[in-house]
């Protein structure tokens, strides 16, 4: 009898030990993230919309924009170069090589959003598996400097072995962030005034009642832990693939 394979259920752990390899970095990076989320309200007044389940999404983008672009990249790469040295990651000179990638990483995985968007709204299947198979190419890219074709094929061929661990953790993660937006909904429906329960509080009031302030914060860190949680996946799924197929 096989003996079964451990879980990555410990990818989750490990993201919170990456936050604390910099505490001081992941704490300012949490600020930064209140901050900017609080830049989607500002551009909603700035441009004087009213209410809207479209705009604010798109406006909540653009504020959030340079954390997913730069920042959180750039912890990704510093954390894997410290804690990994490869050779295509070098501790010594991680600054200058992620410089040389992120901006290339960061369209592909915008294009690979885009696709996965498409077939997730289309076909809900088709995007699901877009995202099974091909999710992990853009951090190949920008921690190993693989191109954009042959990152795309490694996720593809890393996942087609290796998918029911990996997908077990990343659904694990998504639930522990779905019981924080649960509970951070609830606490905000008693901490904010009524308002309509269609659209919202309004661009005003998110931009200056406190508790949003303090669950954009949380907010932050969470994401924050979501990327280090899997960056510590992407290690993993590196040295599973290392081991000989049994």
């Amino acid at each position: 009898m096989r003996t079964p394979l451990p879980s990555h259920l410990g990818a989750l752990r490990e993201g919170l030990a990456f936050l604390r390899c910099h505490p001081l970095l992941s704490f300012g990076l949490a600020l930064l993230a209140m901050v900017l989320a609080q830049l989607g309200p500002a551009l909603e007044l700035a441009a004087k919309v009213g209410p809207s389940l479209l705009i604010q999404p798109i406006f909540g983008f653009a504020g959030l924009l340079p954390l997913e672009m730069y920042f959180i990249p750039r912890l990704q790469a510093q954390l894997d170069a410290e804690l990994r040295d490869a050779p295509a990651n070098p501790t010594a000179s991680w600054p200058a090589v992620f410089d040389g990638r992120w901006l290339k990483a960061f369209l592909l995985r915008l294009g690979l959003s885009v696709a996965i968007g498409l077939g997730l709204f289309c076909f809900l299947v088709p995007g699901i598996l877009l995202l099974t198979l091909f999710g992990w190419a853009p951090m190949r890219m920008l921690l190993r400097g693989d191109s954009a074709l042959d990152s795309l094929r490694w996720s593809q061929a890393a996942m087609a072995r290796h998918w029911p661990r990996i997908v077990q953790a990343v659904l694990a993660m998504l639930l522990v962030a779905l019981v924080y937006q649960i509970a951070a909904g609830w606490a905000l429906d008693r901490l904010l005034p009524a308002t309509d329960p269609d659209l919202g509080p309004s661009a005003l009031l998110r931009l200056k009642h406190p508790a949003l302030w303090v669950f954009n914060l949380l907010g932050g860190a969470m994401n924050l832990w979501l990327s280090c949680s899997l960056l510590a996946l992407y290690h993993r799924l590196e040295a599973a693939l290392q081991q000989p197929v049994a």
